[in-house]
């Protein structure tokens, strides 16, 4: 057998091309084997990515992603399902039985709420910007040949109430102008509309498509939390709340009803960094602006003229804005969509690194 190469191209059993090109597809490692047929089977846009360091890893059919980095996502899943399991498993039959139905119902509602809108900004699209788009030049053996010295600066856009403009870059590693308010995410070396910031607990950046999910997640996660702790302290303490129980002392609660307390403890512990980061950014969505620019332009020069001017003059407005009324359902790149061949955003173009790149 003659090899010219490290590339494999034999064929897969199907069960390992399903797993492995279909639930979960790394496109850096694809092309080691011979997964698709070129008239039958043409590849999908996620199979066909090209782009250097970019960590991602589709699933589902590039329907889903998430990167290539420690798995903290599944942590952060594992500590919302176990207080669930331990509630149903021990406390929600008799919370049913001598509070009140109503009690499980709404937690359990809260705690789907906060499931879906994780998994959804953990898992979607957070706003990338097609890459290839504003090529300055010709490009020979994946280097551009020339680009103009403005493709260098930052480019201010007039601004109606005065000379302070939005300001737009282009990005030399995505070959982009980009849009206002777009940054490009070192950890997933992209461009991110409305980039709000990385989270490692979702393995996922917080952007135009993913910031609304992340702000109802934090909200939906307390709400569940809080209902928890009402839960499990009613529990413990029914002894004090009724005339003819049988419990009557703490000790002898804590014997009988252990996994209440445990849960209890639990919520009070959980609790806190999500009701943290609400508040923030209850703050911030009160005026429209991201957390990158409160940490860029307000947190580090208290003291400069920093204008936003995304801010709508209405705290009302402003909420609604980035609660309810975001668009988040719009992607720019579809993966799942067939790959065309020479389509130019999905092949790898080595970054600017001069004015005579």
């Amino acid at each position: 057998m003659e090899v010219t190469s490290d590339v494999q191209t034999r064929k897969l059993p199907f069960v390992y091309r399903f797993i492995t090109n279909w639930l979960v597809t790394d496109p850096n490692i694809i092309d080691k084997y011979e997964l698709y047929d070129k008239e039958n089977q043409p590849k999908k846009n996620y199979q066909a990515s090209r782009h250097q360091n970019v960590p991602y890893i589709y699933l589902l059919g590039g329907r889903w992603r998430t990167i290539r980095r420690k798995p903290i996502n599944v942590m952060s899943i594992i500590i919302l399902i176990v207080p669930m399991v331990l509630f149903l498993v021990f406390d929600a039959k008799w919370t049913w039985r001598h509070v009140s139905p109503s009690l499980v119902i709404l937690f359990v509602y809260f705690w789907l709420l906060s499931m879906s809108f994780f998994i959804t900004a953990a898992v979607a699209d957070p706003g990338i910007v097609p890459r290839n788009i504003h090529l300055p030049s010709k490009i020979t053996h994946s280097q551009i040949a020339q680009a103009p010295e403005e493709y260098f600066y930052t480019v201010t856009l007039p601004y109606h109430y005065g000379n302070d403009g939005v300001t737009v870059k282009y990005c030399s590693t995505c070959h982009i102008w980009r849009p206002p308010r777009t940054s490009h995410c070192s950890v997933c070396n992209c461009c991110i509309i409305n980039h709000d910031h990385h989270c490692v607990f979702l393995n996922n950046c917080v952007g135009w498509r993913t910031y609304k999910y992340f702000l109802w997640f934090l909200l939906t996660s307390v709400t569940a939390a809080g209902l928890l702790i009402v839960i499990s302290f009613v529990e413990v303490f029914h002894y004090r709340l009724v005339d003819n129980s049988s419990v009557h002392s703490f000790h002898q609660s804590i014997r009988e009803h252990p996994v209440s307390l445990l849960l209890a403890i639990y919520g009070c512990l959980s609790v806190v960094y999500p009701l943290l980061l609400l508040v923030f950014h209850l703050f911030l969505t009160s005026n429209n602006i991201t957390t990158r620019e409160y940490l860029n332009y307000v947190h580090k020069h208290p003291s400069s003229d920093y204008i936003n001017v995304y801010d709508s003059h209405s705290v009302i407005r402003n909420l609604y804005i980035n609660w309810w009324g975001r668009a988040s359902s719009v992607t720019l790149v579809k993966q799942s969509d067939t790959y065309q061949p020479g389509d130019i955003r999905f092949e790898r173009v080595q970054p600017l690194s001069s004015f005579n790149a």
